[in-house]
């Protein structure tokens, strides 16, 4: 009965965190002795801290002739470090349930540690020594290898990878935004220890950090931490400079032949970057035409009221170079020229005639009653903070965000519109054997 009661106690205190949280957490920024920096939001209701950070430069800054190497190496830095051979390290992480992911991903080498505060001594020092004095060991590299290999192949079968790295490879031509993350099976297996090395020695350090903590932790204790893990990192990253990427606005249809009853179609066009003083007002029409679910234009059209494909979404994807509006749905070969012409309809519409009042109403209340959703565990909120530093946002971000929201105009989205959503940007990238089609390009499927 006591742990029936304890749980209920727990769980109780949880969901009061949570709501506390929703209501727009305060963040605070602690500097180190050593000048590092972290921004905090300090919570002590459940003993409970998670940290997210995040080094600038990710899978773009691989050479191109051996691409997949921030994955692996990133993937590797959790199996050994120190002492520990990768099997003593997650042992080590398990026995008090520290849980530490390392991933690369566009612009950033992206982490996290979760633990009980009562140890988080052990769980920052175990991460120093993956960030600072990883192995690299022979054996691990080999089935890392190997298991990335095997993704490579899974990945190469999936319909979905193949329309949006035929639609990377068009939009980004030789600009490392265009490079594959986990590499080809041929590339993988040039790559060496020293590789890894290299890679984590010019990647990590303090120049190109964020750091975000959420949980049961003070500012002094945090001071301490921050130096202990971080602290021995070289002060600057390897210049590695990646240029904007500077796209040819020409709508482009291609085909990718394969044999089955369906087509993955998949599209996308240039957006702002996430500075752009328009992103809220950008936020807004992407929900009316196509972020909005069943509310979305383009799902009443293709999907309601036509019948043409179980779902069809779009959503921003900002990077630091260049930004994408993208989107993408399912339709059956036979259907699938009607269905392009249709998304093609609905698009010119919204770009001539602009979005109606309520509609934009309706997304403004949407998104900021959406927003707490996000805000209701200490990971999400570390993540949401790591996002606000990234992106230069400011720290009381979170506290103006309903305030962006509500400034945000039909004027001012019509100007998004038509300045962002112009038809004529749009590239479709199709994976099957589609009727009523006319493609721009076609071409075989990716095999290696």
């Amino acid at each position: 009965m006591k742990r029936v009661a304890s749980f209920i106690f727990l769980l109780c205190a949880f969901v009061f965190s949570c709501s506390a949280f929703a209501a727009a957490p305060s963040v605070v920024e602690v500097t180190s002795a050593k000048g590092i920096k972290a921004w905090l939001v300090q919570d002590s209701t459940l003993p409970l801290i998670s940290v997210r950070f995040a080094f600038r430069g990710g899978v773009e800054t691989d050479p191109a002739d051996k691409q997949g190497l921030a994955v692996l190496t990133a993937g590797l830095l959790t199996q050994g470090a120190g002492p520990y051979d990768d099997q003593a390290f997650q042992e080590k992480l398990a026995a008090l349930s520290i849980e530490m992911d390392i991933s690369a991903t566009r612009d950033a080498i992206v982490g996290g540690v979760k633990t009980l505060s009562v140890n988080e001594k052990e769980a920052f020092r175990l991460l120093s020594l993956a960030l600072t004095k990883p192995r690299f060991d022979e054996a691990v590299l080999a089935r890392a290898k190997g298991q990335q290999e095997t993704a490579v192949t899974m990945q190469l079968a999936k319909p979905s990878w193949q329309a949006r790295y035929a639609l990377y490879s068009q939009l980004f031509g030789r600009h490392p935004y265009g490079y594959r993350s986990l590499g080809t099976r041929a590339g993988l297996s040039r790559l060496t220890r020293e590789d890894a090395l290299s890679f984590s020695r010019a990647r990590l350090a303090q120049d190109s950090l964020w750091i975000a903590v959420v949980g049961d932790i003070t500012p002094a204790v945090l001071r301490q931490r921050l130096d202990a893990v971080f602290g021995a990192l070289p002060t600057k990253a390897e210049a590695n400079v990646i240029p904007s990427v500077v796209f040819e606005k020409k709508p482009t249809t291609i085909l990718t032949r394969r044999e089955g009853t369906q087509t993955t179609i998949a599209f996308a066009a240039p957006m702002m970057l996430r500075g752009d003083p328009d992103w809220h007002a950008a936020q807004v029409a992407n929900y009316i035409l196509g972020g909005g679910g069943f509310n979305a234009r383009l799902m009443k059209a293709v999907r309601a009221k036509e019948g043409l494909t179980y779902g069809i979404a779009t959503t921003p994807a900002p990077m630091e170079k260049a930004s994408l509006l993208m989107g993408g749905f399912d339709v059956d070969n036979a259907k699938a020229g009607e269905a392009l012409d249709l998304v093609q309809a609905v698009w010119r519409d919204y770009y001539d005639n602009g979005a109606h009042k309520d509609e934009v109403a309706a997304a403004k209340a949407y998104l900021k009653g959406s927003a707490p959703l996000s805000l209701t565990s200490t990971d999400e909120i570390a993540a949401t903070v790591l996002a606000m530093q990234k992106d230069a946002l400011g720290i009381d971000y979170l506290n103006r965000y309903d305030a962006l929201v509500d400034a945000v105009t039909q004027g001012d989205v019509l100007r998004v519109i038509r300045r962002w959503f112009n038809p004529a940007g749009l590239c479709f990238s199709l994976v099957g054997s589609p009727a009523g089609v006319s493609p721009t390009i076609t071409q075989d499927l990716v095999k290696e």
